[in-house]
C-alpha cells in the first residue's frame, strides 16, 4: 500500500497534465506522456504482488497504451474524428480505473 500512495497520485498528476493539452502544448503533452509510461512501468514492477483486482490492473495499463497508440496515430493522421474520440475515451476510462484501483486498495487499507 505505501507504494500506492507513492506512484498512484504521481499517475493522477500526469493523468491530470494530460488532459491539459491545450495549455501544455503538444511537445508538454508527448513528454508527460514519455514519464507516464516510465512511472506506470516502475509502478507495475513496484506493485504486481499486490495487487487486489488483476483483471482491472491489466485493463487499465492496456487502456494506458491504447491511449498512447491512438495518440501516436492522430499525431500523424489529423481529422479523424472516431479516433480522436476513442482516445479521450480511453483517457478518462484510464483516469476512473486508476482512481477506482487505488480507493478500492485505500479503502482496504483503512479497514484493517
Amino acid at each position: 500500500m505505501k507504494k500506492d500512495l507513492i506512484f498512484a497520485p504521481i499517475m493522477v498528476i500526469i493523468g491530470a497534465l494530460l488532459f491539459l493539452f491545450d495549455l501544455t502544448g503538444a511537445i508538454a503533452h508527448i513528454a508527460i506522456s514519455v514519464a507516464g509510461i516510465l512511472v506506470l512501468a516502475v509502478y507495475t514492477g513496484a506493485t504486481k504482488k499486490e495487487w487486489k483486482i488483476p483483471a482491472l490492473e491489466i485493463i487499465m495499463r492496456v487502456v494506458y497504451a491504447l491511449t498512447l497508440i491512438s495518440g501516436i496515430v492522430i499525431m500523424n493522421v489529423q481529422n479523424i474524428a472516431p479516433l480522436t474520440i476513442g482516445h479521450k475515451i480511453s483517457a478518462i476510462v484510464f483516469g476512473v480505473l486508476l482512481v477506482a484501483l487505488f480507493a478500492h486498495k485505500l479503502i482496504l487499507k483503512l479497514k484493517k
